[in-house]
Formats: structure tokens, sequence, C-alpha cells
């Protein structure tokens, strides 16, 4: 029961940011969103910061165990790398409010918990990377840039994308950026 608390007022709290902003949202429209009490919403995360980080951390495991996944089924780097930038395009479109979430950067109580997010993630993708690199099937780039050579086009339009500045349909630009993110890495 406390698990599906702490969610329901996590999904409300996000509604909260989508419309408004984390800025414009109280945490007395996410108890009346969520139908918690304050006490509860006090109890499970502090304030509304801590709601924040919370909703944060909580959307960026979905989307580097999604991630992983791919880099754990990639023996091959150029379907690999192409289908990691779908990856990022599709979590993207799915679920359009937790991207603007992410996008907008981390809330200031997040630290810790993204650093434990990612030091897993990190770990395994710089694995992933050496060994094709050692390969000689990607070229070698810091890895420090590889996320920015990989995924910084299609992060790009998607807050573009997302604020509906774009034309281009996610599927041309799946195409397009995947391609691209390839011949930036390819040997």
């Amino acid at each position: 029961m406390a698990a599906d608390r702490k969610q329901e007022i996590l999904d409300a709290a996000l509604r909260g940011f989508a419309e408004k902003g984390l800025a414009g949202t109280t945490v007395e429209e996410v108890r009346r969103r969520s139908g918690a009490s304050v006490g509860s919403i006090y109890h499970h995360f502090g304030d509304k910061e801590g709601i924040a980080a919370a909703l944060y951390v909580a959307a960026l495991e979905d989307y580097q165990r999604g991630f992983q996944e791919l880099l754990a089924e990639g023996s091959d780097p150029e379907p690999t790398v192409e289908s990691l930038v779908r990856y990022h395009l599709r979590w993207v479109a799915a679920d359009r409010d937790r991207a603007l979430f992410l996008l907008s950067g981390a809330p200031p109580r997040a630290g810790e918990g993204i650093a434990a997010v990612n030091r897993d993630a990190l770990r395994r993708t710089s694995r992933w990377l050496a060994r094709h690199v050692r390969a000689g099937r990607l070229r070698d780039v810091p890895f420090d840039l590889f996320y920015s050579v990989l995924i910084g086009p299609a992060q790009e339009f998607s807050r573009y994308w997302l604020k509906g500045r774009m034309r281009t349909s996610i599927g041309t630009a799946e195409r397009e950026l995947g391609e691209a993110a390839w011949r930036a890495l390819a040997p």
C-alpha cells in the first residue's frame, strides 16, 4: 500500500510539473491531485524538492534500464548504436512528461540518487565501448564524449520536439540520427 501511495504522489507531482513546472507546483496541489495527506507526502519525500528528486531518479532508472538492456544484447556495434538512438527517441515519445522533466535538468537534491543509478550504467557502458574499440569495431572516442556523440543530436532533437518546434517525425529522426551516430562512431 505504501508503494502505491508513493507512486500516486509521484504521478500527481509529474502531472503538476508538466503543466506548471517545478516552481509553479505546490505540495498542496500534489496532495489534491494524489489524494494523499500532507503528512503522507512529507513522510515519503520530505518536501517538494524530495518529490522532484525521487521522480527524477525513478525516470532516470527507467531510461537507463532500457538503455542497458540494449547494450547487453549488442554484440554488433552498428545496429546497437542505431538501436540506442531509436530507444532514446521512442522513450521520449512514449512518456513526454517524464522526458520533459528529465531534460529540464536535475533537481538539486537528486545528486546522490543520480550517482547511484549512473554508477553501474557507466561501468557497463564503458566496458561495452572498450571491448568494441579494442576489437576495432568502434572509433576510439574519449568515454566522457561517447554519450554526447551517441545521443547528443537525438537529445537536442528531443528538446525541440517535446516543445512542438519540430516538423520532422520521430520515425525520420530515428533513422537519420541513428545513421549519423553510427557514422560518428564507426571505425
